[in-house]
């Protein structure tokens, strides 16, 4: 049988290395699918599962901290720590800017994280160099995805941090690489408008006649 299957390969040897390649590229094809498939499921639950957490507080009548903005009250969290089986509870914020350093701009999410220690909701679970954020302000914990290194001074909004510690698999949803700020930090940056756009919000104040009504100087 072996020589009979060796003199029909010698045959048609073209058909027999056409028919090979076809199937293989049929099976690398199937592969790579499932393959991007897995990586596409895998990094939408890799926020999910860094983030600690098994259930999502969030604003009434929004899809989640994923899909849209969603703000509550600061002290919600002191309501629903009394609740019946709640263990652990802290504030989480979620912000997608551009963070700016030496080297140009690097497009993540920053996260902000209240103050804990690991296990904390929010907070990354390991670190591959460095420490965790230890003080109130101004110190970062970046996925090394994002490029930032050890000691390096980073700009988000207005304020500089420094970069204390490194993970590796914290990413958003999208891909972009975590950096995790404190709380504070996090919530100043998301709700404090920059010059630029507070002069901005000022021109078209003036621009408004409801505001700057002509004949009345004293309205604006």
């Amino acid at each position: 049988m072996i020589s009979l299957a060796g003199r029909d390969i010698l045959h048609a040897w073209g058909k027999f290395l056409f028919t090979g390649i076809g199937l293989g590229l049929l099976i690398g094809v199937t592969l790579i699918m499932a393959g991007v498939y897995r990586g596409m499921v895998d990094d939408g639950k890799v926020l999910l599962d860094n983030s600690g957490a098994d259930i999502w507080v969030v604003q009434k009548d929004t899809l989640g901290p994923y899909a849209e903005s969603s703000s509550i009250p600061d002290d919600a969290w002191r309501t629903i720590a009394t609740m019946p089986g709640v263990r652990t509870v802290a504030n989480v914020t979620y912000l997608t800017t551009q963070v700016r350093h030496e080297g140009g701009d690097v497009r993540a999410m920053v996260v902000g994280i209240a103050p804990g220690s690991v296990g904390t909701p929010g907070w990354p679970s390991f670190l591959i160099a460095g420490r965790q954020i230890t003080r109130g302000h101004y110190e970062a914990v970046a996925d090394r995805a994002s490029g930032f290194r050890l000691g390096q001074r980073i700009q988000i909004r207005r304020n500089h941090y420094t970069v204390v510690g490194l993970t590796r698999r914290m990413v958003s949803s999208s891909g972009d690489p975590m950096v995790f700020i404190p709380l504070k930090d996090a919530q100043e940056a998301q709700f404090l408008k920059d010059n630029d756009a507070i002069l901005q919000s000022r021109r078209r104040t003036e621009a408004n006649p409801a505001f700057n009504r002509p004949g009345v100087p004293g309205l604006l």
